[in-house]
């Protein structure tokens, strides 16, 4: 048996830690906690390898994850570039964006060789609109149970 810390608030169905207490858990359950983040082991001895009953995935299953910090000039292709469309379809899918969106096809259009005064001349109400769409899906998560949640709420 080996003893956690807790350093942050845990629960589930049948238990509830709060920060600092002192739990005492077999050794292999312990040391999926103690990731220095949930909780630390309060042992002097090093945490034990916890135990992976689960087969090793094929390679293929595993793709390699994308780079952490990707080079600008590898954008992804299916990603929406203004370049490629008109200034109704650009202002079209301007209008159910988020902000980080809206700025990243605003910045693209901006840069552009011949940005069109039409799409960059309403950049402000545009960005007003994805602000708005920003605290709709924040209240729409919101009301899926506080977040808890993929489901729409019925009621």
């Amino acid at each position: 048996m080996a003893t956690i810390r807790v350093l942050q608030a845990i629960g589930g169905l049948t238990f509830s830690w709060k920060r600092g207490d002192l739990v005492e858990l077999p050794d292999d359950e312990a040391a999926k906690w103690a990731d220095g983040v949930r909780a630390e082991l309060t042992d002097q001895a090093p945490p034990p390898t916890p135990v992976d009953n689960d087969p090793p995935a094929p390679a293929s299953a595993n793709p390699p994850a994308p780079p952490a910090n990707p080079d600008p000039g590898d954008e992804d292709p299916d990603r929406f570039d203004p370049a490629d469309h008109n200034v109704k379809d650009v202002l079209a899918y301007l209008e159910g964006v988020d902000e980080k969106e809206a700025l990243r096809v605003l910045q693209l259009e901006e840069d552009a060789e011949e940005p069109r005064k039409s799409i960059v001349g309403q950049r402000g109400s545009i960005l007003e609109r994805a602000q708005a769409n920003d605290q709709a899906e924040r209240a729409a998560e919101t009301s899926r149970g506080g977040g808890r949640g993929d489901a729409i709420e019925t009621r």
